[in-house]
């Protein structure tokens, strides 16, 4: 089926001017589709608009999503009768509610012929045990309904009834497997590309950037970029940092990126930031840039403004870390942190530098190591390089969708031939 022919309808809770990556990333990714070719609807909340999403038709139309309003996904997706179906499921984007969990198999019964793709951006479902009992029973029961094996509390049949299930990371994917055994037969990573404008690179912007943050041209600057919530492990950069200030006193950090809503924050603030910077004394040795607008270059030109990047993830790098390709997209050495489950792709020493997680010191030490090993410094920024045009490009990132797409579409029409 060629791509002019193709009808697809994307349904997703986040979209601009949502202020959230993942919106970003949905629509970034609903225009390059456009853009190829295929007919793009996208069905989203009322608090999106998609004024800024070119290509495609949006429906900014679903007040929540519960069981109330599943009625009015099945009867937009039957008004389309789109080709296939691309659900950008990510719980807390419709409210953790379980009703998402199961509409694959409630738009399969109606709409047989459609493929059904979903996209898990993280390995967190939809929390059903944090709903009213009446939710949850409706939930038991709708599932004791469609019947059939697979069926997860946390996922519904979401894994079970899609045609296609696109993972952004290996160990997101295992875990999903856990859920149901034999996923990987129709499932495929695709690690999300830098989620920011990109600035022109050169001496200008990285000026330009410095001149933003207030570091003067010549001190050696360490960022940190993405959202701050717990689990970022901030504490123990900043912390790290001061040992790093120790020793190298012209040193600064800059930390990118604004508070994370309120359902990330379990009882942690970014003033807890602030205080230990104060207790270490090191607070006007760090550049706070807050929330930035993700539709100009500001966040790019931060980046150009660093000679590396620090990314010290509680339970270690993932492949799915908008953040590090968003670094590894501006030719930054990273250092960042191993978890339980390793990447593969990530390479110690040659594509980042890994440290032991929630480590003050060690993360100290990868950063005096950076700033005194000019020849792993450049080992690690070809290794970024390397990374962003295999796996942190969009047009990779396009490549990777489309052919998953393509193939969903080729094995319905054999199976109708059959």
């Amino acid at each position: 089926m060629k791509p002019e022919t193709t009808k697809v309808l994307v349904i997703t809770g986040v979209f601009p001017p949502m202020p959230i990556a993942e919106g970003d990333h949905i629509a970034r990714l609903s225009e390059g589709l456009a853009e190829r070719g295929y007919s793009v609807d996208v069905l989203t909340s009322k608090k999106a608009d998609g004024k800024s999403v070119k290509g495609c038709r949006v429906h900014a139309e679903m007040d929540n999503w519960n069981w109330s309003s599943q009625g009015k996904v099945l009867r937009h997706a039957q008004d389309l009768k789109p080709d296939l179906i691309f659900i950008w499921f990510i719980g807390m984007a419709f409210e953790f509610h379980p009703m998402i969990s199961l509409l694959p198999t409630r738009l399969k019964a109606a709409l047989p012929d459609t493929q059904i793709v979903t996209q898990i951006t993280a390995p967190v479902g939809v929390r059903p045990k944090e709903h009213p009992f009446l939710t949850r029973l409706n939930l038991k029961l709708s599932a004791r309904a469609l019947g059939g094996g697979n069926i997860s509390y946390e996922y519904g049949t979401i894994l079970r009834d899609s045609d296609r299930v696109i993972a952004m990371a290996k160990p997101h994917l295992e875990r999903f497997a856990e859920h149901m055994p034999g996923l990987e037969e129709k499932a495929v990573i695709i690690p999300p590309p830098p989620l920011i404008p990109m600035s022109v690179p050169g001496d200008a912007s990285r000026l330009k950037g410095r001149e933003m943050l207030g570091v003067p041209a010549d001190a050696p600057l360490f960022a940190y970029f993405g959202r701050l919530y717990v689990g970022k492990g901030l504490e123990y950069l900043i912390r790290g940092f001061a040992k790093v200030r120790a020793q190298v006193p012209d040193a600064r950090l800059a930390i990118i990126g604004g508070a994370a809503p309120d359902y990330f924050k379990s009882g942690w603030s970014v003033d807890d930031l602030h205080a230990i910077a104060r207790e270490e004394g090191i607070e006007d040795a760090i550049s706070w840039t807050g929330e930035f607008p993700f539709d100009t270059d500001a966040g790019s030109l931060y980046l150009r403004a660093a000679d590396y990047a620090v990314l010290p993830f509680s339970k270690g790098a993932a492949l799915n870390n908008s953040s590090i390709a968003a670094c590894a997209a501006h030719d930054l050495p990273v250092i960042t942190t191993l978890g339980e489950r390793p990447e593969p792709e990530f390479v110690d020493q040659q594509n980042v530098l890994l440290v032991k997680p929630k480590d003050s010191a060690a993360l100290a030490d990868g950063m005096i190591r950076l700033l005194k090993d000019a020849d792993l410094t450049s080992r690690l920024r070809a290794g970024a390089v390397a990374l962003t045009k295999q796996y942190f490009s969009w047009e990779a990132t396009l490549d990777s969708t489309v052919s998953v797409f393509e193939d969903a579409l080729e094995t319905a029409a054999r199976r109708e031939l059959a």
